[in-house]
C-alpha cells in the first residue's frame, strides 16, 4: 500500500528564490500610512464598549474615500470596502457612516463602502465561504472588515485546530482578491500590565500570531482610549490615545498632549470646513456675500464649494441664506 502510494503521489513543487516574482511596490506599503499594511490582514482587538466599532467604520470610511483615517494617517490608494456587521442593524451602521461623512465633508451616497446584507455569516461554513468569495471577486475591495468574530463562526475559539481553518480562508481571501481584511475581536478584561496585547485577545494564540497588522484598543478613562499598533513588516509606532468627540458628529480624534501639539503645524482648515464652521456658529442664514465677506475668497471657489456641500446633503439653501442640513439617521 505504501509503495502504490510513493508512485502515484508527486513530489511537491518547488521555485528557486531568485524566479519568485518580486512584490509589486508601485502600490506601496501601506493601505493606511503607518495603521494598515498594504493587503494586511489582522485583528483589531479590544474589550467591550472600546470603540472597537467605530474604528472599524473610520478606516472603512477613510479606505473608500481617500480621506486620513483618523484624521491622522493618509490613504495613498483609496479604494471599495466590504463591511458586514454582524451586531448591529444596517441603519445603526448607516449612522455611524453618515457621522464621520458629514464630519470629512463627503457625500454618504458616494462611498464606495458595500454593507453585505444578510442576518447572519459563518467564515466556517463552506457555503457562506463561498458565496462571500463571489461577492468579493465581483467588487474587488481594498478592504474586508468583518464586526466581530465571535459571531462569524460556530468553532472554539481555544482550539488552534479550528481557528486555524478559519484564518486560513481569510488568508486565502487575502491572496486570491488581493485585499485586506480587518477581523474585530474581543479581548480578555483579566490582562496584566506587562502583557503584550496580542496576548490579551479571547480564543488560540493562533489569533495574534495571525495578523499582518493588528490594532488594540484599551479604555484608559471614561474619555480617553489608548490605541497601540503592531506590525509584521514595519517598525510599530508609539501607542497613541484616543477620544470619542460628541459634536459637531460623533468621531474619533488622535489626542495629542500639549507639548507635542505646540511642535505641530497648525491644521489648515480647507474651505469647505470652514464654510460649515461659519454657517454652525451663525444664529442665521448666511448669504453668498456675507460668507464671501468672512471667509475671503473668490465668488467662483466659494459658489462651487457650496455646490459640494449642498449635493452633499451638509447645507440647505434657503430663501434667507445657506443653513447646515440636520443629519438624519433613519
Amino acid at each position: 500500500m505504501g509503495s502504490h502510494v510513493e508512485r502515484e503521489s508527486p513530489g511537491f513543487p518547488t521555485v528557486q528564490v531568485g524566479d519568485v516574482k518580486p512584490l509589486d511596490k508601485s502600490l506601496g506599503d501601506w493601505l493606511v500610512e503607518g495603521l494598515w499594511s498594504w493587503r494586511a490582514v489582522g485583528i483589531l482587538g479590544g474589550p467591550p464598549k472600546s470603540a472597537k466599532t467605530w474604528v472599524a467604520v473610520d478606516l472603512a470610511l477613510s479606505v473608500a474615500t481617500g480621506t486620513k483615517a483618523l484624521e491622522v494617517y493618509p490613504v495613498p490608494k483609496p479604494g471599495p470596502v466590504v463591511f458586514f456587521a454582524a451586531e448591529d442593524a444596517p441603519a445603526r451602521i448607516r449612522e455611524r457612516f453618515a457621522a464621520i461623512a458629514a464630519r470629512r465633508c463627503v457625500p454618504l451616497k458616494a462611498l464606495e463602502v458595500h454593507l453585505l446584507d444578510v442576518p447572519s455569516l459563518r467564515l466556517d461554513d463552506s457555503r457562506d465561504q463561498l458565496r462571500l468569495t463571489k461577492t468579493l471577486r465581483s467588487l474587488r475591495p481594498r478592504l474586508l472588515v468583518l464586526d466581530p468574530l465571535v459571531r462569524l463562526h460556530r468553532a472554539e475559539e481555544n482550539s488552534s485546530t479550528e481557528i486555524s481553518g478559519l484564518l486560513s480562508f481569510l488568508r486565502m481571501i487575502e491572496r486570491e482578491i488581493e485585499t485586506a481584511v480587518l477581523l474585530v475581536h474581543h479581548t480578555r478584561k483579566d490582562l496584566g500590565n506587562n502583557a503584550q496585547p496580542g496576548q490579551g485577545l479571547r480564543g488560540s494564540s493562533d489569533l495574534w500570531a495571525f495578523g499582518d497588522s493588528n490594532l488594540y484598543l484599551r479604555r484608559m478613562r471614561a474619555d480617553r482610549i489608548l490605541l497601540t499598533i503592531e506590525h509584521r513588516s514595519a517598525p510599530s509606532p508609539d501607542p497613541v490615545s484616543l477620544a470619542l468627540v460628541p459634536l459637531p458628529q460623533p468621531h474619533l480624534e488622535v489626542v495629542v498632549d500639549q507639548q507635542k501639539e505646540k511642535d505641530l503645524p497648525p491644521k489648515k482648515a480647507s474651505l469647505a470646513e470652514e464654510i460649515l464652521s461659519e454657517i454652525r456658529n451663525s444664529p442665521a442664514p448666511l448669504r453668498l456675500d456675507e460668507l464671501r465677506s468672512r471667509l475671503r475668497v473668490r465668488k467662483q471657489r466659494l459658489v462651487e464649494a457650496l455646490r459640494e456641500l449642498t449635493e452633499s446633503d451638509l447645507v440647505h439653501r434657503s430663501g434667507d441664506g445657506f443653513v447646515q442640513k440636520q443629519l438624519g439617521f433613519e
